[in-house]
């Protein structure tokens, strides 16, 4: 009991934190998501801690995630005008170097290990920021992208209710063995719903946000199967401990790190 308690009043403090932001604006948004990011990233570079293998750069890599997303997100907002070129082709390609100078056994799976976070953690972070700017006439700036969250977890807790109750097929049991394809009809069902009454209260474009659910509803359960194969991959339990009974921040926003890309295109095909 005291466990479900624990999580129950974590995760109100998460969601809460999480819209908070949306509705206070840019600023709050940016710094939010900004850290939750960061956390991330650390998170992610923390999986090879005690690898014998692999040896990432874990500073110069939260680092340069960090500069990558302040620098992306300044220049969403307008806030700086000076080419970004000047930026990205230093902090890309001046780590290659570590390749030629590295003693280490492998530098160039070293360096892919401390690119990749920058493709899997940053980008989606800052598509993020980028749905919650993008602007479409007489909507709130925050529609789009707490109707994305809202999806993400409609369709995480009716996949665990649906499944809990009805599971009985195994989704893919070598990589996360309490998944079931009744979890994953249940998830998908209810967040089909959830789109169209999402649309109802806000923007009544039932196309986009029907379609964006049957998106947005599989590919929350594969960015969570994949964040899972990575934890299998380096033998770790949760991404971190951040969240007390929920685990860390990939943890929590692995379904939506993976659905945002794909809900980032559809805004760009729809408006």
């Amino acid at each position: 009991m005291n466990n479900i308690v624990t999580r129950a009043i974590w995760g109100a403090l998460f969601v809460s934190i999480i819209i908070s932001s949306f509705l206070v604006g840019s600023n709050a948004t940016a710094i939010v998501l900004g850290f939750f990011m960061a956390v991330g990233l650390f998170e992610f570079y923390r999986f090879f801690a005690k690898s014998t293998l692999v040896t990432p750069k874990s500073g110069a890599g939260v680092l340069g995630g960090i500069i990558l997303y302040v620098s992306l997100v300044l220049k969403e907002m307008n806030l700086i005008e000076f080419d970004l070129q000047l930026v990205y082709i230093p902090l890309i390609f001046l780590p290659f170097l570590a390749v030629v100078f590295s003693k280490a056994k492998n530098p160039l799976l070293d360096l892919t290990i401390t690119f990749f976070p920058w493709i899997y953690v940053m980008i989606p972070f800052y598509l993020m920021f980028k749905i919650f700017n993008f602007e479409v006439i007489d909507q709130a700036q925050w529609v789009f992208v707490l109707g994305l969250f809202i999806m993400v977890w409609t369709n995480d807790t009716f996949a665990y209710l649906t499944g809990r109750s009805f599971g009985k097929t195994r989704l893919i049991e070598r990589i996360s063995p309490k998944k079931s394809w009744e979890g994953a009809v249940g998830g998908f069902l209810f967040t089909i719903i959830a789109g169209g009454i999402y649309a109802y209260f806000t923007t009544e474009n039932y196309l986009f946000w029907m379609i964006s659910a049957a998106i947005v509803s599989p590919a929350g359960i594969l960015g969570d199967l994949i964040e899972s194969r990575f934890k299998r991959l380096v033998d770790v339990k949760d991404s971190g401990t951040i969240l007390p009974g929920h685990g860390g921040i990939l943890d929590r926003f692995d379904a939506v790190i993976y659905a945002t890309p794909f809900f980032y295109l559809l805004l760009i095909i729809f408006f």
